[in-house]
């Protein structure tokens, strides 16, 4: 993948808040412009271990929650249940599904969020999306959801080509683009600085390709 982090990120990092030690920082009001370098070395991490682990992203799905009637503060929650429905649907293998996820606005788009995803192949999201937005909660309208498969097709990820890595590559660095200027210097992002205005949680990722299960594959491989 083009995006490597520099520096090691540290045990206390951006995935702090979810492990459950984020005191102010992790508010339902909190608010923020801009993902931080620490934020996106953690992204850029957990996209790195799903393909080490062989779950590399397959889907960009892209949903605009605010057109769908989701409040930002209401977003995160939002967000969540939207993720155990696929979770859910990629039953019985629901360990096969990982996925990372970043909110932003803009004018003229409202409020949405950027995920991209692992899910098993022969599982399609096709006809699916519009339910699983009115049960968590929203409005399925036209443009409320898009989803793409990337480098094309959905067996890419699998096949781990050139191909495959740089449509990741150039995806992740979409969805970084609200890097602020500290993080999109440092990490040598192609686009970055661009403000974002949210409330409450930004970015996040599936427990399995977290920073604790990060940090437990490090130790076992230390063991070894």
């Amino acid at each position: 993948m083009a995006l490597a982090i520099k520096d090691k990120i540290s045990s206390d990092g951006p995935m702090r808040a979810k492990m459950g030690w984020g005191g102010a920082r992790n508010r339902r009001d909190r608010t923020s412009c801009y993902l931080s370098r620490k934020q996106c070395e953690g992204l850029i991490e957990a996209a790195q271990f799903a393909e080490l682990i062989g779950l590399g992203f397959n889907r960009h799905w892209t949903v605009h929650y605010e057109k769908a009637g989701i409040v930002e503060l209401d977003a995160p929650q939002f967000i969540g249940h939207l993720l155990k429905l696929v979770r859910d649907y990629a039953r019985p293998k629901a360990d096969r599904f990982t996925a990372l996820w970043v909110r932003e606005s803009g004018e003229g788009k409202g409020g949405h969020v950027h995920i991209l995803m692992h899910l098993p192949l022969g599982r399609t999201m096709r006809g699916r999306t519009c339910k699983w937005i009115r049960l968590a909660g929203g409005t399925s309208r036209a443009g409320v959801s898009h989803v793409v498969s990337i480098a094309g097709r959905l067996a890419a990820a699998d096949n781990g080509s050139e191909h495959y890595r740089h449509n990741l590559a150039f995806v992740l660095g979409y969805v970084l683009k609200c890097a602020d200027i500290v993080a999109g210097e440092a990490l040598t992002l192609r686009r970055f600085g661009e403000r974002a205005y949210i409330i409450g949680k930004r970015c996040g990722s599936s427990q399995n390709i977290g920073s604790r299960s990060r940090l437990a594959s490090r130790a076992i491989a230390e063991c070894l």
